[in-house]
């Protein structure tokens, strides 16, 4: 299935089949070739994956340091606009394109029945998925991805910033203090794409 997308007036041609489309989940939403500053991914929050890092055993723990481990994670998309559709309803394959209708920032959140750093907690998520993560990310206007439409099927695609949802336990050492913390750190500007 192609996809067209446009972002600032560059275009690239790939197929879904390239970017891990369903059935086959990506561990990550895939960057389009040529376009680095745009990813496209299809499993959002249905497909969880251990933490990449595993606990560090041998870390200094002083009085008030604080400390977030993640043991899994999964993709998040924080949709930015309202999700576009188009049904196709002839027997043929057509080509459905949408555009960025609106521009915002996604910033990070978490939940937490404690006291967090922002610092420490884009740390451990960075180390537990393995990528590089912001404390917000804006999307901008001037995006668009063309999808092919399969006869008698509709293409959702939903405009936004795609974060990493960890899970984990958050610590301040030397006050006993351990609590389990859910957190949605910023990583990509780009499409959450659904064929049904």
């Amino acid at each position: 299935m192609p996809i067209k997308c446009t972002l600032l007036g560059a275009t690239t041609i790939i197929t879904l089949g390239a970017l891990g489309a369903s059935p086959a989940y990506a561990d990550d939403p895939q960057p389009l070739p040529g376009n680095p500053d745009v990813v496209v991914g299809y499993d959002n929050e249905t497909e969880v994956f251990r933490a990449k890092a595993g606990p560090v055993e041998t870390r200094a723990c002083h009085r008030g340091d604080h400390h977030y481990e993640v043991t899994s994670y999964s993709n998040s998309h924080k949709a930015i606009g309202a999700r576009q559709s188009n049904h196709n309803g002839t027997p043929n394959v057509i080509t459905s394109t949408f555009s960025a209708t609106v521009s915002g920032t996604v910033s990070m959140t978490w939940s937490a029945n404690v006291s967090v750093k922002v610092d420490r907690l884009i740390a451990g998520a960075e180390l537990g998925t393995g990528v590089n993560l912001s404390a917000s990310l804006t999307a901008s206007l001037g995006n668009s991805v063309s999808v092919s439409t399969q006869p008698r099927k509709t293409v959702t695609a939903t405009y936004g910033v795609w974060r990493k949802k960890t899970i984990g336990t958050y610590t301040i050492c030397a006050v006993r203090m351990q609590r389990g913390v859910k957190a949605w750190t910023p990583w990509r500007v780009g499409w959450y794409v659904v064929q049904h």
